[in-house]
């Protein structure tokens, strides 16, 4: 890609901003982010790129997955073998999810007894998600290790003195989904309790399966979380998430064969408890959370690998005004850890960080933070710095220039550390991360939003694995001598048309080169998103689409072996229908690919047809 013209595509509209004498905010970019900077920042100030779903956007779209969600965002590609429950990867501007850090309700919810160190993203439903936030870039001076990215959700909280609601559903492929809440506050308690169940019976996952077989899978998950405003300075909260799965897929190993009559259960369980004080204008957050992991492989009924692993941290982050600004600081300790049959391994890491924000001239914001993180063999020392500079065009209009640099890093494993004990495996250390953007947006009130984001980024010493390496006959893992990089630019815009129609479009431009200056596996080079909802008049009936185009991708070939396959591209639209019979009832429709696209996310793996799901909600 030509790193000469991405940069001038940005000039035209950085030119005529930088003619305008800029004003006081009209308020309507005073949305908060709290994932930036791990406490409220408004957008305004923010120098980074961030993408925010709310509740009603979740509403509108109506699936019940958040990987279905996260598809619909910039800068993100979703690679799926063969349907809900299996295997999937989210690729954040063409970074793996293991170059990815996932927080739900602030409990890092990666899976540490994976061969990479990533979140399990098809396990997670969106039955009880209020917000998501996406941090895109290297993100390692806030965050620490593989957050070459971060994705922060953030649950719902109870919102009056007594609630609940009720909802079922089901469709296609035998899909059966239930969801219930039960909440309540008073002045100084409240609690929430939620369940999500998932059922399908799914479709054939795996090409080379001619047996016309489903591959079904079952998702249950729980959560309760109980919060105590003790003084007004003072306030506690206790969550808890459990979540158990079976997933039925295809081409595991049965002795020395392959087989088709393969499952996986999952089961994973989060717990957290935090305080927040604050001393005048000093805040203080303190939390402890602990995450376990338990993960089987059936082949044809037996055990083929069993393997667990937890994940135990405690986070403190203190902010306060100083000298006009803003000062942030923080320490985490966070210890995984892994364990099967054959190996086990723990990895301890400590990081301490701090930044500080401020306003040059009431004109120019801008922040710079620095970490560094012991681990076991070695420090790392990351950075990050950003400049924002918003500018009022008129009374209802307004822009913002922007640019930030970060700097990232990944940790080895616990898995890739305890497979490197072998004769002649050398150990690993970390692999880097750098990226920079330059941003502008436009805002005309709520009817116009524009941004345009040319971003680069470039991966040292990434973590392989070689089977040419050590002396046991099954290789190891070795680090990259070169540099992969991933370079494009994102175009996001959203309005409003007569107050009863919004509309958005994203459109993300990738090249991507990994260190043999090939393009990375499974990252689409185009992703393009059209969608948007209409409320009729009365707001009894609402309606909403997504129409999705994805370009010029690679997959593995099947079974690993052989040269990388050319996807063909493929365009899906989803529809969306929702019907309020009164205050407490709501009927849903939803059809999903409606076109009936037959396309690959992966080589070898089936995708869903053409599906229809109805169903019904019930409020308190």
């Amino acid at each position: 890609m030509n790193k000469t013209l991405l940069p001038a595509a940005l000039l035209p509209l950085l030119t005529a901003a930088t003619h305008v004498v800029s004003a006081d905010d009209n308020g309507k970019l005073e949305q908060m982010s709290v994932t930036a900077s791990r406490v409220e920042i408004p957008r305004r100030e923010l120098g980074v790129s961030v993408s925010v779903v709310t509740a009603a956007d979740i509403e509108r779209l109506g699936y019940t997955s958040l990987l279905d969600i996260m598809r619909t965002l910039p800068g993100v590609a979703i690679s799926n073998n063969g349907g809900a429950g299996k295997v999937s990867n989210l690729y954040l501007r063409g970074e793996s999810n293991y170059r990815t850090l996932v927080l739900l309700d602030g409990v890092n919810i990666a899976d540490p007894a994976n061969t990479q160190v990533a979140t399990q993203f098809q396990h997670l439903l969106a039955n009880d998600i209020a917000r998501i936030e996406v941090l895109r870039g290297p993100q390692g001076m806030m965050y620490g290790a593989g957050a070459g990215g971060v994705i922060n959700i953030i649950t719902k909280k109870a919102d009056a003195p007594l609630g609940g609601s009720l909802a079922v559903g089901a469709g296609r492929y035998g899909s059966r989904d239930t969801s219930a809440s039960l909440y309540g506050e008073s002045d100084r308690w409240d609690y929430r309790l939620d369940l999500g169940v998932l059922e399908t019976d799914g479709f054939n996952s795996q090409v080379a399966d001619s047996s016309g077989e489903r591959d079904g899978y079952r998702n249950r998950t729980a959560s309760a979380q109980l919060g105590y405003q003790v003084t007004e300075a003072l306030a506690l909260r206790a969550q808890a998430r459990h979540t158990d799965s079976e997933s039925e897929f295809d081409g595991c190993f049965a002795g020395f064969s392959t087989s088709n009559n393969c499952l996986d259960e999952y089961k994973q369980a989060s717990y957290r408890l935090s305080a927040d004080y604050r001393v005048a204008d000093v805040a203080h957050q303190l939390a402890v959370a602990r995450q376990d992991i338990e993960r089987d492989s059936l082949s044809a009924g037996a055990s083929s690998f069993a393997v667990e692993g937890g994940i135990d941290e405690l986070n403190y982050v203190g902010n306060t005004p100083v000298a006009g600004g803003e000062l942030l600081w923080g320490a985490e300790y966070e210890q995984q850890e892994f364990s099967s049959a054959f190996s086990a391994r723990e990895l301890d890491s400590l990081g301490l960080f701090s930044e500080w924000r401020a306003e040059l001239a009431g004109l120019l914001h801008y922040s710079i933070g620095v970490r560094r993180d012991r681990l076991e063999n070695e420090d790392h020392d990351s950075w990050r710095s950003s400049i924002a500079y918003p500018l009022l065009l008129g009374k209802e209009a307004e822009a913002k220039l922007r640019a930030s640099y970060g700097t990232g890093y990944r940790a080895p494993s616990p898995f890739e550390l305890a497979y490197n004990i072998g004769e002649g495996a050398a150990p690993v250390g970390p692999e880097t991360s750098r990226g920079y953007e330059l941003a502008a947006e436009y805002r005309l009130a709520e009817r116009l939003q524009v941004e345009l984001v040319y971003f680069d980024q470039q991966i040292r010493d990434a973590i392989v694995f070689d089977y040419r390496l050590g002396n046991s006959g099954f290789g190891a893992y070795g680090q990259d001598d070169g540099e992969s990089s991933s370079e494009g630019l994102e175009l996001v815009m959203s309005g409003n048309l007569a107050e009863r129609l919004d509309w958005y479009f994203n459109g993300t431009f990738l090249e991507t080169e990994d260190a043999d200056g090939e393009q990375r596996l499974q990252v689409p080079e185009q992703v393009y998103n059209l969608g948007g909802s209409y409320h009729l008049p009365g707001d009894r009936l609402a309606l909403g689409l997504n129409w999705r185009h994805v370009a010029n991708r690679l997959s593995a070939a099947p079974g690993f072996f052989g040269p990388a396959v050319s996807l063909d591209d493929y365009n899906r639209l989803d529809l969306k229908a929702s019907y309020r019979v009164s205050d407490s009832l709501q009927l849903n429709l939803r059809g999903e690919n409606i076109l009936d696209e037959d396309y690959r996310e992966v080589a070898g793996y089936n995708t869903a047809g053409a599906a229809v799901y109805a169903g019904l909600e019930l409020t308190l």
